[in-house]
Order: C-alpha cells, then sequence, then structure tokens
C-alpha cells in the first residue's frame, strides 16, 4: 500500500512538472460567471451512449476559476447484444451521474499555454445502473499547447482514481482504481471558424481496478458485444489491468460562433476493438449572459 501510495504521488509530481481543450480550464478566459451546457455521444456497433453536462462555475480571472455540475447519461444496446437474464431483458438505461466539483488554473503564454485542473466527484450516481463506483472520484489533468499560426499541439496528461470521459469518447463504464490518462495530438484551422485534428490517447493503470458497466444491469449477463469485453458481459468485474486502453481520435470542428462549438469525430479503440462515431455539442451560456449585460 505504501508503495502504491509513493508511486501515485510520484506520478502526480511529475505531471505537475512536466485542445481538445478541457472547457473548465478555458486559456481565454473572462472573470465572472461561467456555463457551459454539452450534449456528447460515442456510438458503435456494441452501444449508444449519450452524456448531457451542464458547468456551471466562476472565474476570479483569467488565471483561477471554479466550478461545478451534474451530468445525465443514456445507454442503450442494440437487441442483438442486449442484456438478458432466463427471466428479463434490458437494452437501456439513463440516470444521473455523479456530481462534481473543481479548480481550474490557467496560465496562458506566448510560449507554452498551460491550464490544469483539480475535479472531486462525489457518488450520486447509481452503481447498479454502472453510473457511479459508490466512492469519491479524484482526478488531477494538465494540459499543454502552443500555436504555429493556425497549427496547435497539444500534450494532456492526467492521474485519477477513475477513468474519466474525454471529448470523443463517453465510457460504457465506471471504474475504480488509480490510473494515468494521455492524450497527444494536434489542432488545425483549415478555415475560419473550421478545424480539423488527430490524436492519440493511453489509459494505464496501476494496481487492482473494478469496473461498473453501464451497458449490463446489475444481475444480468450481457451478450458480449463486439469486443468480447468485460463491460459487455457482466455488470461488475474486477482484477488487473481492466482499464488499459489506447486508441486514437479524428475529427472535425466549427464554431460558427464565440458562443457555439459543433464537433464530429471517429474514434478507434484498438484494445477494446471498438470503431465509435462521437459528437460534440457545446453552448457557453455564460458568454452570452455576459454579452447580453455589457451591451
Amino acid at each position: 500500500m505504501r508503495a502504491l501510495s509513493f508511486r501515485a504521488l510520484f506520478i502526480a509530481a511529475m505531471l505537475f512538472a512536466s485542445k481538445p481543450m478541457f472547457p473548465q480550464a478555458n486559456l481565454n478566459a473572462d472573470k465572472g460567471f461561467t456555463e457551459v451546457e454539452t450534449v456528447q455521444g460515442t456510438l458503435n456497433s456494441d452501444s449508444r451512449l449519450f452524456k448531457i453536462d451542464s458547468t456551471v462555475g466562476w472565474d476570479f480571472n483569467k488565471n483561477f476559476g471554479v466550478y461545478g455540475g451534474i451530468p445525465f447519461y443514456m445507454a442503450s444496446v442494440p437487441g442483438s447484444t442486449a442484456t438478458t437474464t432466463s427471466a428479463t431483458s434490458s437494452t437501456s438505461t439513463h440516470g444521473m451521474g455523479n456530481a462534481y466539483l473543481g479548480m481550474a488554473f490557467r496560465a496562458p503564454s506566448t510560449g507554452l499555454d498551460y491550464a490544469s485542473a483539480i475535479t472531486a466527484s462525489a457518488p450520486t450516481g447509481s452503481t447498479s445502473n454502472g453510473l457511479s463506483t459508490g466512492r469519491v472520484g479524484l482526478d488531477f489533468t494538465n494540459h499543454f499547447s502552443h500555436s504555429f499560426s493556425s497549427f496547435t499541439p497539444f500534450l494532456e496528461a492526467g492521474i485519477s482514481n477513475t477513468v474519466p470521459d474525454s471529448t470523443f469518447s463517453t465510457r460504457p463504464f465506471t471504474s475504480l482504481g488509480a490510473i494515468t490518462h494521455f492524450e497527444e495530438g494536434a489542432d488545425y484551422e483549415i478555415v475560419k471558424h473550421t478545424y480539423v485534428g488527430a490524436s492519440g490517447y493511453e489509459i494505464v493503470p496501476f494496481g487492482n481496478q473494478k469496473i461498473f458497466s453501464k451497458l449490463v444491469d446489475k444481475g444480468q449477463t450481457g451478450g458480449g458485444g463486439k469486443g468480447g469485453n468485460t463491460f459487455d458481459k457482466n455488470a461488475v468485474t474486477s482484477g488487473a489491468d481492466l482499464t488499459r486502453e489506447n486508441g486514437f481520435n479524428g475529427w472535425v470542428a466549427f464554431e460558427p460562433t464565440q458562443l457555439w462549438r459543433v464537433e464530429a469525430g471517429f474514434t478507434r479503440s484498438i484494445t477494446f476493438n471498438l470503431n465509435s462515431f462521437a459528437f460534440n455539442l457545446r453552448f457557453n451560456v455564460g458568454k452570452m449572459l455576459r454579452s447580453r449585460k455589457s451591451s
């Protein structure tokens, strides 16, 4: 246990010393009230996963802000891979996820932009539906980027006790266990307000992992899915290396105004053998309200 704690602290220190941007750490933040509404989806041959997330907060200045929110999940499984028991059949679930609070720090620079976010989540979701582990969640994420004209490479690295959702992946499970997560890629503005990008990602667990499937209800058995993954078969699974994953993303994004960002992309999970279509619709309510107040 001591060795595990030391390793976690060491990795966290390295990451701290060391753009799909996360909205809680917007490098172009304005002082005052913030609110971002996000609708996100991940669709593949195994499942349909959707998340609606409302994030509200307050930016004290361009460097520091706080935020909080509650996501709502909807998950469904095609009939050919539906979860079943001898008596019942279930192909969908929905419900509130874990409520969260966090702090964001930003250090924009002409050389290297840096942002970090520390997020704590409460076990408000249902463990039976895979929307929570029943434990408090903690995540510390760091984001580095630099723009060369229209080209912006980035690196994102974090440490957590649960695998977080990303811009292009609503996870089919909620996990409990120490992990590090990484994403490296770039965004390119091909014409004004229109972007293309690509990235690779890695989830690296250490120690025992426990996953709660959003696709298989408690007491049921899943159909197995295309990839034959544990979250397609069992409601709860425990063991080593269950959350290890690597893959890549590609996307197109359009920002018709400063308030809206629309993204559509493709995600390939090499580990779980899944090809997914993903979309992300983001609306900046806080910026809209500030604009009306100043006009």
